[in-house]
């Protein structure tokens, strides 16, 4: 994916040349961010090529088809595009940028919620329903399945709790990292995460109770 330039503002429509001898393997991302807020396309794109697909990874946690994932990514270098200028380079790129895609998804879940309160769209599948696509083609199909069901649990939690969780079992994130992603209190994220496990302990218990017997 390649930066849209109808979105990226006026002044970032101008392109630099590569360093000097190609060396852009070579470039940190810092030193592209710092073009980039500049105005420099080549910049953009080689940051939105370098960090594609950890944004993807990512952002597959929080979504069930490949039309929403895209629309994801996409939201997120739009974003990073937006926030350029705010930037500092004392700030290590590849984490600010993924701070983004946090909040993204986080967003996703939260835009979700309200279109399930205001429409009662129900949590559960219905029976017919097609299964959801596969992000990772590559994936083990058992593995890939229990993911899914893993996502279909999550989404009755609220928005919140469901980012929380999603990060620290899923992606390994620690709760001193997620509290500074949200500006929340270890205190309060270590709460926050307590109840959120024993509200989904009581989700997967209720739905094992009501699983047909075969």
């Amino acid at each position: 994916m390649k930066a849209d330039s109808a979105h990226v503002p006026a002044a970032a429509q101008k392109s630099e040349a590569p360093p000097p001898g190609g060396a852009i393997a070579g470039v940190s991302d810092e030193q592209w961010a710092a073009r980039a807020r500049e105005g420099d396309r080549t910049a953009t794109e080689a940051l939105v090529d370098r960090h594609q697909a950890a944004v993807a990874r990512l952002l597959w946690r929080f979504v069930r088809s490949r039309a929403d994932l895209d629309d994801l990514v996409q939201e997120t270098f739009l974003r990073m595009v937006r926030g350029l200028p705010a930037w500092t380079p004392d700030r290590p790129f590849g984490h600010w940028l993924l701070r983004i895609a946090t909040n993204v998804g986080r967003d996703y879940f939260r835009r979700q919620s309200v279109r399930r309160r205001w429409l009662a769209e129900p949590v559960a599948s219905a029976p017919d329903q097609a299964p959801p696509e596969a992000i990772d083609p590559g994936m083990d199909p058992a593995a890939r399945a229990a993911a899914n069901e893993v996502k279909h649990v999550l989404a009755q939690l609220p928005p919140d709790d469901r980012t929380l969780l999603t990060l620290h079992h899923l992606e390994g994130w620690g709760l001193a990292q997620i509290a500074s992603q949200f500006g929340w209190t270890l205190t309060a994220t270590k709460l926050r995460a307590w109840r959120a496990r024993r509200q989904l302990r009581s989700l997967l218990q209720s739905r094992i109770s009501y699983e047909p017997e075969t």
